[in-house]
């Protein structure tokens, strides 16, 4: 019985301990014998093996969309608004999601505004809990940079389409 219990302790341990992954990089030597390790060899050197690095816990990079999931942006707007715009505009070259609401005419969305902000400024935006109102793009930005959505792109600078 106590080797009954013991086994199934056991099974249950490691079936709740973290699984992590072995990655196998190649040892390369260059002409003047140093070496050096990669996932393949470049240009120029030779293989002289494979090692196998066991317990290297490997995260997938998160996505614009796990992201949003995580910290959605909701921006609080009325037409005609240059600051709305600008706002917008702000968010669209950084590649952000966003629920756009207009407040004008809606009730509903006016005491949502007044319930989540405890205003009844636009534009206002929320990054997750954060509440911004008015256009600010450095606080617009450090904002989105803390809910971790990627930089906007640097112009002139080569795209994964290039």
């Amino acid at each position: 019985m106590r080797k009954l219990i013991a086994g199934t302790l056991l099974a249950l341990s490691l079936a709740a301990a973290p699984v992590f992954a072995a990655i196998t990089v190649s040892e390369c030597v260059d002409a003047e014998g140093r070496s050096s390790f990669s996932d393949r060899c470049p240009a120029g050197t030779t293989k002289k093996g494979d090692r196998t690095i066991r317990g290297v816990s490997v995260t997938k990079p998160k996505t614009v969309a796990d992201i949003a999931a995580d910290n959605p942006v909701l921006l609080y707007t009325v037409p005609n608004c240059d600051a709305c715009d600008l706002v917008r505009a702000a968010l669209n070259s950084r590649g952000v999601p966003v629920t756009e609401k207009n407040v004008q005419d809606n009730a509903a969305n006016q005491d949502e505004l007044k319930t989540r902000t405890g205003n009844m400024t636009v534009p206002t935006m929320t990054v997750g809990t954060a509440v911004l109102t008015g256009y600010n793009r450095s606080a617009i930005d450090n904002a989105l940079n803390q809910a971790g959505y990627p930089p906007p792109p640097v112009p002139g600078a080569p795209t994964a389409a290039n």
